[in-house]
């Protein structure tokens, strides 16, 4: 990706982008676009970087990856298109794109009638520059094409319907609200996000997440409690702040009288927190206390009797089969070693894996 002017600079006129994110209320998402392309930022930008990544110098080159934790209304999917419409129109992609291929800017969202409130922004910040409007070849109710090879595209967050694409970025908006379509997957947000990534593999283009928080789990969690801060990936750009710090023009009074009405929604809806009173059945820190972290699994031990658990499937359906090796020590059930075999499968090869693990256990016998 080769920046045919800079996004600085395209900010600024009006004829390219200097419409889109214009005014003080958009400071915070000008600086953390402006971070996200590599470009340098100026001391009182920086402060603001700094106090939104926990991040004392912004990136020196582009990120390839991008997650931007933000409070509803906090304007993410307008910021999203803006730098959409950059990538696409205002960056050369031809040294990545084979002769007559055509590149792919994709937007991804929970479902259809989301994605394509991308796309009508991005067509609305087209339509609005005089310098862009003449280069639109092609307008559906799903893409943009433009005259320089690369096409805007919108998809639903569906992992099966995102591969065989060759794509220059990938824009997903409100990641902690992609929904299992009955894949079976335990966590589709993973799975949607790891079949768009190989698009990106040959051309090096960035993935770049915009969503409120949800619980605690899934990628966003994820990626925010490993990459947020200081000493993170300084390629991974993870950020975190409230509506207001993203949209200063929305009323208070709205959020004073979503936190009187139900505090907890409001923590993640308007202040950008992930929230601890929807766990599943325990809290996630409770089970954390509980983990030797780095300890993948144990080695079999003399000292110890092991005992075996598994939850069987057929291999056909949504169901995966797993299997648990653990012993006890000091009045505790500590677990050795875990395995799942997602579907589709055949049973005679799972339950010979799970019968080579069982035998370097010395177990004989398990629970079903």
């Amino acid at each position: 990706m080769k920046p045919l002017i800079s996004l600085r600079k395209a900010m600024e006129l009006d004829g390219l982008l200097g419409r889109a994110v214009r005014g003080n209320s958009w400071a915070a998402w000008r600086v953390v676009m402006l971070a996200a392309m590599g470009e340098e930022l100026s001391r009182g930008e920086l402060a603001l970087f700094t106090r939104l990544t926990g991040r004392p110098k912004s990136p020196t080159r582009p990120v390839q990856e991008m997650a931007a934790i933000v409070g509803r209304r906090g304007g993410k999917t307008r910021a999203l298109s803006t730098i959409a419409v950059y990538i696409a129109a205002l960056c050369d992609h031809s040294p990545v794109l084979a002769y007559g291929e055509r590149g792919l800017v994709l937007l991804i969202a929970p479902n259809q009638k989301q994605s394509r409130v991308a796309l009508d922004y991005c067509a609305g910040i087209i339509e609005q520059s005089v310098e862009l409007k003449p280069c639109v070849v092609k307008r559906t109710t799903d893409s943009i094409s433009l005259s320089n090879g690369i096409d805007i595209e919108v998809r639903a967050a569906n992992f099966r319907q995102l591969r065989s694409v060759t794509c220059v970025a990938v824009l997903a908006d409100e990641t902690a609200f992609f929904n299992d379509d009955g894949s079976g997957s335990a966590n589709p947000d993973t799975e949607i996000l790891n079949a768009v990534r190989p698009s990106l593999a040959t051309t090096k283009g960035p993935l770049l997440i915009a969503s409120s928080p949800y619980r605690k789990s899934g990628v966003l969690w994820d990626i925010y409690r490993s990459n947020f801060g200081a000493n993170s990936d300084p390629s991974l750009l993870v950020l975190k702040g409230s509506s207001r710090d993203f949209n200063p023009s929305l009323d208070q009074k709205v959020i004073d009288r979503a936190m009187a009405s139900d505090p907890a929604r409001a923590r993640a809806e308007w202040l950008g927190e992930f929230r601890d009173d929807i766990e599943s059945y325990i809290l996630r820190e409770v089970v954390e206390a509980c983990v030797d972290t780095g300890v993948r699994e144990r080695v079999p031990s003399s000292k110890f009797d092991y005992f075996a658990f598994t939850d069987p499937a057929g291999g056909s359906g949504q169901d995966a089969m797993t299997l648990a090796i653990a012993h006890h020590e000091n009045e505790m059930a500590v677990i050795d070693a875990v395995r799942e075999i997602r579907p589709p499968f055949s049973p005679t090869a799972a339950i010979a894996e799970f019968c080579d693990l069982l035998r370097r256990y010395k177990i004989r016998d398990l629970y079903t």
